[in-house]
């Protein structure tokens, strides 16, 4: 049997739960005589990625009642019922500076924050005005989606936080008396106290987490729990008061939402990445999980995980950049065409963009575009992003919109699903550059208007070229060429027509005296495009009656002469300097591709 590769995450819940298992410092909570029954050995942890893979060590699936970790998620469940304006009237969001049950509220007559007892217990007295009796089921429920499986109440604890709960009746009654709570007194406690008394996994509180990280869907079961709205708000207020005294101090050292319980559990979140449980009974001083604590200390810094801790570099949003004068599109073109591109090719620049491009690096890019604005084109690629975000999206928006400029002309290349990317920006691109979906494409565009800007003495017209400009008969003699030119067969192609099909035997060579072609594979796969005055299908001359390896169709109206091997091979038989002569000069247009090959390659390598 082959052993599993163990990955990094594996490794470090391994060592994490060594170095710190030895660690006997703190007792379990005894303020609730049935917490203190809990073996203090115990000790889980558990991470759940994003993508719904759950890495875990230890007594991971030991039951325990989950206590303080629901005022997150029953805060997460009001805001997605409520929204924030009425919660926000009801509860405030900022530290307390208190004890977690001081009976005591704001200068406003408010909860500090729905992660104190009296913030939470007017939360649940939300939930409970809107639900009425279901309120608990509703909150069960909830919870449940959150965890991705049906949580159950632990009795003996509920029946111990509700004989013991008279601090908790206190504030209650001084929430009534300030118009915080509508309902009943003992129904509000009744069901914070259930609330409370849930059974949890610390496998469960990281799917938990990680459903807060993912924007509220639970990666797990893949069901939505609430919006992306109400999961960043529950976030923002875990990081600055979701562990007790000690939210200061760990948002300094961890710098992560967490919320910590009284029964040994705590669960933190790194957004968009993951969601950590951890189990251990023993508490410190201020009420949080002595392990647990350090489980996620440990994890922040060995992974440089504090969200502050940003190792972003901007530049990095543009790793390569250059012009047309040395890289250039596939598409085969005159040497005519590749002196001017040579000359003026400095006038199209290229940008290719990588990364999750965020706020600052959308600026970064639209300050490169404006700092290179000499140039007539600019092309952005975007092929290689991964992603932007949404306040990169609205930077793009406010900078498409208004650039505006009488020399330079905006291209942008986008991904097969444009909309996956830009969002509804897309038809703002769309309307306000020039759009390809691949940079090929882009290239090939701006060195067409590049060399119709140049070029001032270009023939556009569609009139067909004379052999003797093509450069695989270069050096032939007069006669020797007019020799060939009694051996060819001119045919005219309507745009889309094939005139090579993969897999035909390789019999001959086309000239393509007017119009424009493309290579392909299968008939979608872009390979190169061939202007008047090149050729195709020359490999025949050094490989006869080999199968073709493309397919190459007219984009254009176009008109070949085709010369057959067949009659190259009866001719050089009286004149063997015609073939070498065509041979020589196919080795030079072989090195020529080679040389625009070293030559882009050399130009990406000093990106």
């Amino acid at each position: 049997m082959v052993q599993k590769q163990a990955l990094a995450l594996d490794l470090f819940l391994n060592e994490a739960h060594q170095s710190i298992f030895g660690d006997r410092s703190g007792a379990p909570a005894d303020y609730i005589p049935e917490l203190a029954k809990v073996d203090p050995a115990q000790f889980g942890i558990a991470i759940t990625t994003s993508d719904g893979v759950t890495y875990e060590i230890g007594e991971t699936s030991t039951e325990f009642t989950i206590q303080s970790i629901s005022k997150a998620f029953v805060y997460s469940l009001a805001l997605e019922l409520l929204g924030s304006e009425k919660v926000t009237k009801a509860i405030g969001i900022e530290p307390s500076g208190e004890a977690f049950n001081s009976i005591r509220l704001n200068p406003e007559n408010r909860p500090f924050n729905p992660m104190v007892n009296s913030g939470a217990i007017a939360c649940t007295a939300l939930i409970c005005r809107h639900y009425g009796d279901e309120a608990f089921e509703k909150i069960a429920a909830t919870l449940g989606d959150f965890a991705g499986r049906k949580l159950l109440i632990d009795e003996k604890v509920y029946s111990s936080e509700n004989s013991t709960g008279d601090r908790n009746r206190a504030i209650s009654w001084l929430l009534k008396n300030n118009d915080n709570l509508h309902c009943d007194v003992e129904e509000v406690l009744g069901v914070y106290f259930r609330q409370c008394s849930l059974l949890v996994t610390a496998s469960d509180l990281s799917v938990m987490g990680a459903t807060l990280s993912n924007k509220g869907v639970n990666p797990v079961t893949g069901k939505k729990v609430i919006g992306k709205t109400a999961s960043i708000q529950t976030m923002s207020v875990m990081v600055s008061a979701g562990m007790y005294d000690y939210s200061g101090e760990w948002t300094f050292k961890v710098g992560l939402p967490a919320k910590s319980g009284v029964g040994g559990g705590i669960t933190a979140v790194l957004p968009s990445q993951f969601g950590l449980g951890v189990f251990s009974p023993p508490l410190d001083k201020l009420g949080n999980s002595v392990r647990g604590v350090k489980v996620c200390e440990m994890l922040s810094e060995h992974f440089n995980l504090h969200l502050l801790k940003m190792e972003d570099d901007v530049t990095q949003n543009i790793p390569i950049k250059y012009d047309l004068s040395k890289i250039r599109s596939s598409r085969s073109r005159s040497n005519r065409d590749n002196k001017i591109l040579e000359e003026f090719g400095s006038q199209a620049i290229v940008l290719e963009l990588s990364g999750v491009v965020n706020f600052i690096g959308s600026n970064f890019i639209s300050r490169s575009v404006v700092e290179n604005e000499e140039a007539n084109y600019i092309i952005l690629s975007f092929k290689r992003v991964a992603r932007l975000t949404s306040a990169s999206i609205e930077v793009f928006r406010l900078f498409f919109s208004n650039f505006s400029s009488t020399n330079t002309q905006l291209v942008v290349v986008g991904k097969d699903d444009a909309d996956s990317l830009f969002g509804d920006i897309t038809g703002l691109i769309k309307e306000h550059t020039q759009h390809f979906e691949t940079l090929d494409q882009a290239i090939d565009w701006a060195e067409d208007r590049l060399i119709a800007r140049y070029d001032a003495e270009r023939d556009n017209s569609d009139e067909p070229i004379s052999m003797k400009q093509q450069p695989l008969l270069n050096d032939l003699s007069s006669s020797d060429l007019e020799l060939l030119e009694q051996n060819i067969v001119k045919t005219e192609y309507e745009r889309g027509a094939k005139i090579i099909e993969s897999g035909d035997k390789a019999d001959g060579v086309y000239f393509l005296q007017a119009g424009r072609v493309n290579v392909m594979l299968n008939e979608h796969v872009y390979i190169a495009g061939l202007d008047k005055g090149t050729c195709f299908g020359e490999l025949a001359l050094i490989a006869p009656d080999a199968p073709r390896s493309a397919d190459v169709i007219a984009e254009t109206d176009a008109q070949c002469s085709f010369l057959s091997i067949e009659n190259v091979e009866r001719i050089s038989s009286g004149n063997p300097k015609i073939r070498e002569l065509l041979l020589r000069n196919l080795g030079l247009i072989l090195f020529d591709r080679l040389q625009q090959s070293n030559s882009k390659i050399s130009a990406l390598s000093v990106n």
